[in-house]
């Protein structure tokens, strides 16, 4: 099946209508990629010769949102989607890149001139995110940079020099191992080099940054395959100090790698939980465990004064340096302070109410899969109604409103 047939509809109306106001317009990056490997692609990324300003004009200000600063895209918004739409944009100069910006991280260089699709094709990262697909001219796919070639023999390859493409943005590095353990790629030699040489400089990242790549790692059936490439290639240590402390310890190492082996196969399946809290409080278990003494999870930890308070602590030592809200870390050790009640069996009426008895029992499932305790301690427990209340992946849970908080005790305003 050719790959004009397998994209959204969407898609196809977009670009046909970014062409017909007589701009260049394609699908791009990862998309194509996936398209190519017989992939439903999760997102689509557009790329076109109009400004964002004339995207906006083509699409109406109702349906059309610019946002960011410097780099600046368009959403377009359709009845079901929303589609990331980029200008394209030419590689900096040396002059450009001689000054580095100290903002919110979101670029490491100068990065928002404007260019031509063949400059476009040479600024991106890999050969084979930078295939351009047009589904509405001569529907061909566009290759200036060789990716067609790498994606056939399944190599990670820089657009241009590898050393470069990391000093201006090392988040490249994470990326290039994401495609490692997703696709079973391998990295072109002098690519791996200077990761293995700078994977130090993954810490140089914004935390802000990295904790949107952690999401999308954890968020995917790829975890485990994503951070044993992490390691293998010395990057674990640098992204997240604790957890590659933890792939090494004999004590806790492998639990870590059952849970998310597990993890992974059920995110594979479908229909599985999206719940932040749940993925990251899967991961960080064996080392709470460990720092509470019961690397092995028998028996678990008891309740004692103080252990809310001493685990919270334990969260966000364990998350450093990314940013996770107070109000997530909470939930994580709420999670967590689940499993000794779900192993006793007991008070199960008051267990099963708990605002995270959803998230607490599919944790006990993995570690029960894991420890290889019998099926009937997870059966004994009541699986959760399918469907929560609208809007909630938290199990019903509100987040705590501060404006009503920093309001309290104020007189009302007048009309």
């Amino acid at each position: 099946m050719p790959i004009s047939d397998k994209i959204r509809p969407a898609v196809t109306e977009i670009i046909r209508a970014l062409v017909s106001n007589g701009f260049e317009a394609y699908v791009v990056g990862g998309a194509v990629r996936d398209l190519l490997l017989d992939i439903e692609p999760k997102d689509y990324d557009l790329a076109t010769s109009a400004s964002p300003e004339e995207v906006r004009g083509v699409f109406g200000r109702r349906k059309a949102r610019i946002i960011g600063r410097r780099f600046r895209l368009v959403h377009v918004h359709t009845s079901h989607d929303i589609y990331e739409i980029s200008t394209f944009r030419r590689e900096p100069t040396q002059e450009e890149r001689s000054e580095r910006i100290d903002d919110d991280g979101v670029m490491l260089w100068r990065d928002n001139q404007y260019g031509t699709l063949e400059q476009d094709a040479f600024r991106r990262d890999f050969t084979v995110n930078s295939l351009f697909f047009d589904p509405v001219g001569e529907r061909s796919i566009i290759d200036l940079v060789g990716g067609m070639e790498d994606l056939k023999h399944k190599i990670v390859r820089s657009v241009g020099p590898p050393d470069t493409r990391i000093e201006e943005d090392p988040v490249r590095m994470l990326r290039a191992l994401k495609l490692v353990a997703k696709y079973g790629f391998s990295l072109e030699s002098d690519l791996e080099a200077v990761i293995r040489a700078r994977a130090s400089q993954i810490s140089m990242a914004a935390a802000g940054r990295l904790l949107e790549e952690l999401m999308k790692i954890v968020a995917s059936p790829h975890a485990h395959a994503t951070f044993e490439a992490c390691h293998d290639y010395g990057l674990l240590e640098h992204f997240w100090p604790a957890l590659g402390e933890e792939w090494t310890n004999g004590e806790t190492g492998g639990l870590v790698r059952k849970l998310l082996t597990e993890r992974d196969r059920r995110v594979a399946g479908g229909d599985y939980s999206t719940s932040k809290a749940l993925a990251l409080a899967t991961i960080a278990l064996p080392a709470i465990a460990r720092g509470r003494g019961c690397a092995d999870l028998e028996p678990l930890w008891e309740h004692e004064p103080g252990l809310e308070r001493d685990m919270r602590g334990q969260v966000r030592s364990f998350f450093e340096p990314f940013p996770v809200s107070r109000y997530l870390t909470a939930r994580m050790r709420d999670i967590m302070l689940m499993l000794p009640r779900f192993v006793a069996g007991k008070r199960k009426s008051k267990l099963v109410g708990h605002p995270e008895y959803k998230y607490g029992r599919e944790l006990f499932s993995l570690v029960a899969l894991a420890r290889e305790w019998p099926d009937d301690m997870v059966a004994a427990w009541p699986e959760p109604p399918k469907r929560q209340p609208r809007g909630s992946e938290r199990g019903g849970r509100r987040r705590p409103n501060r404006n009503r908080r920093r309001n309290r005790g104020k007189p009302p305003r007048k009309a």
